[in-house]
């Protein structure tokens, strides 16, 4: 089982580390949604931190939707952070009509090299969800995992759909898998994991003092959080 949980620096990252956080995202601007964090954080992270770090690729919090300027930075990130000894990035695209931006997608996943590849909650944003999960499991591995509340601002209110794509993810050796986030806390996290079984959860403010980004991470939350998905 595998709780990652999001971090903005190395301090936050050394308290993941030192409470067994199974994996990092890093992200910087996280009252934005999260946007892709500075070369220092990076490098610090991957230089004195074990823990497996996802780095987020996205230039701007305006949309999911990237222009040619955009794109020439998202491709300089993702290099940087392949460089920088990173586990992988987290990213995420879609057409002003609202699609899955397949051909951004497969420069990203050219360009990410041997890193993974999380595509994040951007799917929630797409104009026919299912449809734009169908389109990702069109490429297999070449996706490590989806980022998802399974289309409800919450995980818990779209735990039909999560179990639909985790049972299908499952049943294809070469598929992605569900990371199921937003809104994942101590209180629910037993309830969708007795009804999910899933081998991955992503949190954030449910794993913060107070619920509060500003502050550390809670050892007693982490603690918590780990032991339901045992």
């Amino acid at each position: 089982m595998v709780l990652e949980v999001i971090v903005e620096n190395l301090r936050e990252a050394s308290q993941a580390e030192h409470f067994g956080v199974d994996r990092l995202e890093v992200v910087s601007a996280i009252s934005e949604g999260g946007l892709t964090p500075s070369y220092g954080v990076i490098k610090q992270i991957t230089e004195n931190i074990k823990v497996p770090a996802m780095i987020m690729i996205r230039p701007h919090s305006y949309s999911f939707c990237y222009d040619d300027y955009d794109i020439a930075v998202l491709q300089e990130d993702i290099i940087m952070a392949n460089e920088l000894g990173a586990q992988g990035i987290v990213f995420g695209a879609l057409t002003k009509y609202g699609d899955i931006d397949r051909d951004l997608l497969e420069n990203v996943i050219d360009w990410k090299g041997g890193m993974d590849l999380t595509f994040h909650r951007a799917i929630e944003d797409a104009r026919d969800i299912d449809q734009a999960y169908l389109e990702l499991r069109e490429y297999g591995s070449d996706i490590t995992q989806i980022l998802t509340s399974g289309g409800g601002a919450k995980a818990t209110d779209s735990i039909d759909r999560l179990a639909q794509w985790i049972t299908d993810s499952k049943k294809d050796s070469n598929s992605f898998e569900i990371l199921i986030g937003s809104g994942v806390t101590t209180e629910n996290i037993a309830l969708l994991h007795e009804n999910l079984q899933n081998g991955q959860y992503h949190v954030g403010g449910g794993a913060r003092i107070d619920g509060d980004f500003s502050q550390g991470l809670d050892l007693e939350k982490v603690k918590v959080l780990q032991d339901a998905i045992k």
